[in-house]
C-alpha cells in the first residue's frame, strides 16, 4: 500500500457508500468494482492536484461484489497538453455488507480527542463480527490538514476498509483554522453535514447540532460591540442557528419507513444538550423540540449520542432530559482523563437492544437490555 497514506474507509450516506482515499502524493484515483471504474464527482476533469478522493457508489453494487480495488496514478506533470502520469498501482479490499436481521453488532465511539490508540482497541470489541461502526464526532480538532489525515487514518485502522462506517461531525470538529474543510474529508450532502442513511435492515438520520453554545458566544469571535437587541452586528465565525433550521426543514421532508429499524445519531444530544439545565449549553429548545417531534413522527427507536464525556442510558421520561422524548438515548462515550475511554458495543435484535459500555481494554463496564 505504498501509495496510500492510510487505509481507505467506506462511509454510509443515503443509499450509497462513499469511499474516501488518502494518498501519499497527488494523483488520480478511481475505484474498480467488478470491472467498472468510478472516479468520484467531476465535470469530466479528473482531480490530479490533490491527495484525497471521494468516490460515491450505489450500495447494491458493492454489496453484491463484496470487494473493490483502489487504483492510483501519481501526477508527474499535469499540463494543458500531454500530461505525464505515473504507472497504475492498485490495492484490493474485501467488503462486508450488512445482511443480518438479528445479532447486528454496532460499535459506537465518540469524543476520542486524539486518544487514537485507546479508541482503536476499544473499537475492536466485536472483532471480525463487527457489522457497522458509528464514529460520532469530536475525534480531533482541525487546525491542520494533518489533523484531518490523522482522523482518516483512525477510521481506516478500525474499519480496515472492509466494514461500513457512519461518520458524524461533533462540535470540536467545527473548531480550528480548517474547520470549513470538513466536507472535503468526510461524507456530506454538498456542504450539509446532516443526512439520512440506510444500510441493510436499518435506516435513520445523522444530525449535526453544530456548536454547543449560542452563535454569539465570545468563544466564536463575536464582535466586541455585539448587543443582544442588535444581533445583526454579530459577525462571528458560527451561524449554526440558521443551520439548525435548515436541518428542521430536512427532517420535515423525511417519511416514515416501517420496513426498517429506524434510529438517529447526533454528537450533541438535542433532548439533553446539557447536564445542568439553564447554563450556557441549554440552547435552542424550541428548534430542538421541533427536531424531536419529527424524529418521533418518522418512528426512531433510539438515538446514539456522545459529547457529555459520560456513558449512560437516558430513558424516556428521565428528569435529566431538557426535552421530553419517547425513545431511549444511548450516550456512549465516557472520557476518563488521559487514562481511559468508553465506547458502546451495541447488539440489535428484533424489538431488543443490548448495550455494553466497554473500555480501552475491551472490558465491559456496564451493560443494559432495552426494549425498542
Amino acid at each position: 500500500m505504498s501509495f496510500l497514506k492510510c487505509t481507505p474507509s467506506v462511509f454510509v450516506i443515503g443509499n450509497e457508500y462513499e469511499i474516501i482515499v488518502n494518498t501519499q502524493n497527488n494523483g488520480i484515483v478511481w475505484s474498480a468494482i467488478d470491472g467498472k471504474k468510478d472516479y468520484g464527482a467531476n465535470s469530466g476533469v479528473v482531480s490530479s492536484e490533490q491527495n484525497i478522493t471521494n468516490i460515491r457508489i450505489p450500495q447494491n453494487v458493492l454489496n453484491e461484489t463484496k470487494a473493490y480495488s483502489v487504483v492510483y496514478r501519481e501526477t508527474i506533470n499535469r499540463k494543458a497538453y500531454y500530461s505525464q502520469m505515473g504507472d497504475p498501482q492498485s490495492v484490493d479490499f474485501a467488503f462486508k455488507p450488512l445482511t443480518k436481521t438479528k445479532d447486528i453488532h454496532i460499535y459506537h465511539v465518540a469524543d476520542v480527542h486524539y486518544r487514537f490508540d485507546m479508541a482503536q482497541v476499544a473499537c475492536s470489541y466485536f472483532g471480525d463480527d463487527t457489522d457497522l461502526f458509528v464514529v460520532n464526532g469530536d475525534i480531533g480538532e482541525v487546525e491542520t490538514i494533518e489533523n484531518y489525515e490523522e482522523v482518516c487514518k483512525f477510521v481506516g485502522d478500525i474499519s480496515k476498509g472492509e466494514i461500513p462506517v457512519i461518520f458524524v461531525r461533533g462540535n470540536h470538529d467545527t473548531r480550528g483554522k480548517l474547520a470549513e474543510k470538513f466536507t472535503d474529508y468526510f461524507p456530506a450532502n454538498g456542504k450539509d453535514t446532516y443526512f439520512s442513511f440506510e444500510i441493510g435492515c436499518l435506516n435513520g438520520v445523522a444530525l449535526d447540532c453544530g456548536e454547543d453554545k449560542i452563535d454569539e458566544h465570545k468563544e466564536y469571535g463575536a464582535m466586541e460591540y455585539f448587543k443582544a437587541d442588535k444581533p445583526e452586528v454579530y459577525g462571528g465565525v458560527n451561524v449554526f442557528s440558521a443551520f439548525r433550521q435548515r436541518q428542521l426543514a430536512y427532517l420535515q421532508s423525511l417519511k416514515k419507513d416501517e420496513s426498517k429499524l429506524t434510529f438517529a445519531i447526533s454528537h450533541i444530544c438535542p433532548v439533553m444538550t446539557t447536564q445542568t439545565k439553564g447554563n450556557s449549553f441549554d440552547i435552542e429548545r424550541e428548534c430542538y423540540q421541533a427536531w424531536n417531534d419529527n424524529l418521533e413522527r418518522i418512528g426512531i427507536k433510539f438515538m446514539l449520542c456522545g459529547h457529555l464525556h459520560k456513558a449512560f442510558i437516558l430513558p424516556s421520561g428521565d428528569e435529566r432530559s431538557t426535552l421530553e422524548h419517547n425513545y431511549p438515548v444511548v450516550v456512549g462515550s465516557a472520557v476518563l482523563g488521559r487514562e481511559n475511554i468508553y465506547g458502546a458495543a451495541i447488539t440489535l435484535n428484533p424489538n431488543v437492544m443490548e448495550v455494553a459500555f466497554t473500555d480501552k481494554d475491551k472490558v465491559v463496564v456496564e451493560s443494559y437490555t432495552l426494549n425498542i
